[in-house]
């Protein structure tokens, strides 16, 4: 069940909003922790609350659910210079929607399947309004009467129907669901307004699915089997905008104004400071380069199914704030190619035509790097751009489709006087990444664009091996491939996590682990040194439904969990999204710089450290606790291992320690190792960006867990 569904819960509206920050100054990009608390008119605490930050008026950061004291807490980055008046919306949770998204069986790429439900009236109807929404097309028909052709699920309106549509007694409504490729679904909601009342009928698992075209159709159908219930309205891949049983989603989005008369707290005024910004040393000859989603726009991914919160909200891409917050992150550890993601827009196309999603895609591109020229001409030192397009193709125009999209991509940005310097060059051309993870581009001897450096970009080439062919990769499996080229190493790419043929549910999946998982790809990066190095990656959060993977036999990819998942934006550690609550903090993006630093170094001088067991927010049952950890660079003369503050073990060799947990009681408790002996310049925090020590620490890092034992 998606926690954020679990979570819709009524609650009466409260009565005030209080606001504090722990700064009143604070350097561009950096961090402001902001607490809340919503009080009902009666003066208790209102609990169960959303709490919505807005800066300035509009919405920025995570959505938060007050606890039973009626707080909340944001640890909220802040990217523009100038003042921020900061404040914090409370409004009661929605309930939840009782229609559903349906198919007729599992959903199928290229499928149309046959839905129907008859309904009675015992009076004639005077009136009716029809929803319908679909991934991807769908016909609907009432009574042997076509009511609607309609595609996909963004713009819904209503179908406003006569008394003539209807008669007393067995109606029928009937539904032909097309699906192209990926998830599919229908929704249906139609209200009858009748003498006695209205009466509606919804899309559920009553309907009845057929996989063919029944006898006589649009007219009703004798068996059938009962229709598979996908996801709630507001639980499926696909969410429809507007519905009458959805909330606007459109409110979460970070840059959406404040609602005209929301129960809100007074402002609070943060000065947001200009400041250089900390640029690590670079090495031209070891580049390191961020894979970059930028798939969030209205008609592409809206956070549906996002695994966690970012920091700043869920977002639009095409937002600036957004881009600029982005390069800061950048810029402070050691980025220097951002790579866009493109690779799945041109999905068996028969010709270069962008469509609207493909639009939001192309101005997502243009605001990033618009970003860029601004930030550069501020004087800051930014990364370059380079774009990962493509895809395998299954058509004789898929060639000519992909030459046709590196031409847009020439006149639109390369050559565009506005962005002068800022592509990506490889081997003295501008750089385009092409996924091609079948080969068929190699295989088949066709050479793209020339005025380009092309490198195809193939995935989980530990079990494909196509990096032996010169491709470059997006993920690897259980540990990175290295591409050779003249005897060296041209390209590899690091993972904070990793799945296979099984995707993320299969046992050999790689998660995060704290990060023990980062280290370990990032020891053979600092064995290999390759020419360019992928760090995979930035702003993933977008996977499959429950109930909606992909393949046969079924797997979940991209994303799945916290846990299972491979972004490492900063999150919200606490705000629900679709499958829990609460995320990581900016724990992988301090774990970043201090790896990125390590990797700057000709000899290791520093250590980088994660503890792969227990993992944050564990629960540990037993009285012993086995505590293993995960290290690069220079090794630790002794591990310390604190328990709640207090000594628990030190270890001189190896890699984990046992932990007695039999005094300590039941609750929350802090795990901390430290590696005596050792440096670093980056402080692994899960509440801020860490910005190089002045003074150097020993390595350190804490877990937060609980202890619950199910045998006293």
């Amino acid at each position: 069940m998606c926690a954020l569904v679990a979570l819709l819960l009524l609650a009466p509206p409260p009565g005030t909003v209080i606001v504090k920050v722990d700064r009143t100054r604070v350097g561009m990009g950096r961090t402001v922790t902001v607490t809340a608390r919503a009080i009902r008119p009666d003066s208790t605490p209102a609990a169960r609350m959303q709490l919505l930050p807005y800066v300035n008026g509009r919405r920025w950061g995570p959505h938060e659910i007050a606890d039973a004291a009626g707080r909340a807490t944001w640890h909220l980055p802040l990217p523009t210079p100038g003042t921020a008046a900061i404040q914090v919306q409370a409004r009661a949770l929605p309930g939840q929607p009782d229609d559903w998204w349906i198919w007729a069986g599992r959903p199928k790429d290229q499928q149309t399947v046959y839905l129907q439900r008859a309904f009675t009236l015992p009076a004639p109807a005077s009136a009716g309004e029809l929803w319908v929404a679909v991934d991807d097309g769908s016909t609907v028909w009432l009574n042997g009467r076509k009511l609607s052709d309609k595609g996909g699920w963004h713009d819904c309106a209503p179908l406003r129907l006569d008394a003539g549509s209807f008669r007393a007694g067995e109606n029928v409504l009937s539904a032909e669901a097309r699906n192209g490729f990926g998830p599919a679904g229908f929704i249906l909601r139609l209200t009858v307004t009748t003498p006695r009342g209205t009466q509606t009928i919804l899309t559920d698992d009553t309907w009845r699915g057929f996989l063919a075209q029944p006898p006589g159709w649009p007219e009703r159908a004798a068996s059938g089997e009962p229709a598979l219930a996908l996801a709630r309205a507001d639980a499926n891949v696909t969410v429809p905008v507007p519905w009458p049983s959805v909330p606007d989603t459109r409110t979460l989005i970070a840059g959406t104004p404040l609602p005209a008369g929301a129960v809100v707290s007074k402002p609070v005024t943060v000065i947001v400071q200009r400041r250089a910004l900390q640029r690590p040393p670079a090495d031209p000859a070891h580049l390191i380069a961020m894979q970059w989603e930028e798939w969030f726009t209205p008609h592409n991914c809206w956070w549906q199914t996002a695994q966690a919160v970012p920091v700043m909200g869920f977002y639009d891409s095409m937002l600036p704030e957004v881009a600029r917050q982005h390069l800061i992150w950048f810029i402070e550890s050691g980025v220097d190619c951002v790579i866009a993601d493109w690779s799945n827009n041109i999905w068996n196309a028969k010709e270069w035509a962008p469509g609207v999603g493909t639009q939001e895609l192309i101005q997502a591109s243009h605001v990033m790097l618009r970003e860029m020229a601004k930030m550069r001409a501020e004087g800051c030192v930014v990364p370059r751009m380079s774009f990962l397009t493509g895809i395998d193709y299954e058509r004789p125009e898929g060639p000519r489709v992909a030459d046709a999209q590196l031409d847009f991509i020439w006149r639109e940005y390369v050559t565009n006087p506005a962005y002068k310097g800022l592509w990506q060059e490889f081997e003295g051309k501008p750089l385009i990444l092409a996924l091609d993870c079948g080969a068929t581009y190699v295989h088949d001897k066709i050479t793209l664009d020339r005025r380009f450096t092309v490198r195809y970009q193939g995935a989980q080439q530990d079990h494909t091996r196509t990096h032996e062919l010169g491709h470059w990769s997006w993920m690897d499996h259980q540990e990175p491939s290295v591409t050779m080229k003249d005897g060296q190493a041209e390209g590899m790419t690091v993972c904070i996590g990793s799945f296979g043929p099984g995707g993320w549910l299969a046992a050999d999946a790689r998660g995060r682990r704290n990060g023990a998982t980062f280290i370990e790809d990032w020891r053979h990066a600092l064995e290999r040194r390759p020419a360019f190095l992928q760090v995979h990656q930035f702003q993933e959060f977008a996977g499959q439904a429950e109930g909606q993977p992909v393949g046969q036999p079924p797997v979940y990819v991209d994303i799945y969990s916290p846990a299972l998942s491979d972004d490492l934006e900063p999150t919200s550690l606490t705000a629900p999204a679709y499958r829990g609550t609460g995320g990581w903090g900016y724990f992988y993006l301090n774990l970043l710089r201090a790896l990125v630093d390590l990797y700057r170094q000709p000899t290791p001088e520093t250590t980088v450290l994660a503890v792969s067991q227990p993992l944050r927010s564990q629960v540990v049952t037993g009285d012993r606790l086995t505590v293993r950890w995960v290290t690069a660079g220079a090794p630790a003369a002794v591990y310390r291992v604190e328990l709640n503050g207090k000594p628990a073990a030190r270890v001189t060799t190896g890699d984990h320690a046992e932990v007695d947990l039999a005094r300590v009681p039941d609750g929350p408790a802090v795990l901390r190792l430290v590696a005596e002996g050792t440096r670093t310049r980056y402080r692994m925090s899960w509440t801020e960006d860490s910005l190089p020590l002045a003074k150097p620490e020993p390595a350190a890092v804490e877990v937060p867990f609980t202890v619950r034992r199910t045998v006293h």
